[in-house]
């Protein structure tokens, strides 16, 4: 009797041990793979941009003509296009990019008296028009290409500030009139404009809002010879 349970005693410890055995090799254990860190900045980013400004001129030489200052709030500017952000370096704090694209933009010259533009025989000029008018403007619209060395910075209320240049060329230009009863017309023509204009900007960008920004054309409105000597200014906010 006492030989039965010790051999009993010896099986039930065997068979224990060997299922424990059994369970500890069948649980395989997979290798995990470090998960990578997120980027806080992405290599290539796309957006749309919506500007909305004024407009300013800046006066070199009247060449003795006059009637073209402009209304304060009412010589707007306006634009709107595809953005792409290129970045060429990384930081732990701040980030270096290249950004460009493609806009439509437009100036509106609202002029401030009753003045009308006047394009014959190779001179521009602004004389008093023969009826009261509520507004008078000449808008451009023109293609643009800007081209803006960025920085980008992670933390701080200003998230990026780009400043480089543009390059653009006219797609139309035209005059608007309204006077006092509300009749409207609208006349198109080159007015002696330039084809192409260039320039610099400036972004100054706030996180988690929008930014502002300024322009500045380097060339003329008007041809050489043909018109003041007078270059566009833009600013305002961009979405």
């Amino acid at each position: 009797m006492k030989r039965s349970f010790i051999i009993i005693a010896a099986l039930s410890v065997f068979t224990t041990t060997a299922f424990a055995q059994t369970s500890s090799d069948s649980v395989s254990v997979l290798p995990t793979k470090p998960v990578k860190e997120r980027s806080w900045i992405p290599a290539v980013s796309h957006g749309m941009d919506f500007a909305i400004g004024l407009n300013a001129l800046n006066v070199k030489n009247s060449t003795g003509i006059s009637g073209y200052d402009l209304r304060p709030l009412g010589s707007r500017f306006v634009s709107v296009g595809s953005s792409h952000r290129f970045r060429l370096y990384k930081g732990n704090k701040a980030a270096f990019a290249l950004k460009t694209g493609v806009e439509v933009s437009w100036n509106n010259f609202m002029f401030q008296e009753n003045n009308v533009v006047n394009a014959a025989n190779g001179q521009v000029t602004f004389p008093e028009a023969s009826r009261p008018l509520q507004k008078s403007k000449l808008t451009a619209a023109y293609l643009n290409i800007p081209v803006m060395p960025t920085v980008i910075f992670r933390d701080g209320v200003v998230s990026h500030v780009s400043f480089g240049g543009y390059a653009g060329m006219r797609l139309d230009s035209y005059t608007k009139t309204k006077d006092q009863d509300g009749n409207k017309n609208r006349d198109h023509g080159r007015f002696y404009m330039n084809n192409v204009r260039y320039g610099v900007a400036l972004d100054i960008a706030f996180r988690n809002a929008g930014s502002f920004f300024v322009q500045y054309d380097l060339n003329n409105v008007f041809q050489a010879n043909r018109g003041p000597e007078m270059s566009a200014i833009n600013f305002g906010i961009r979405l």
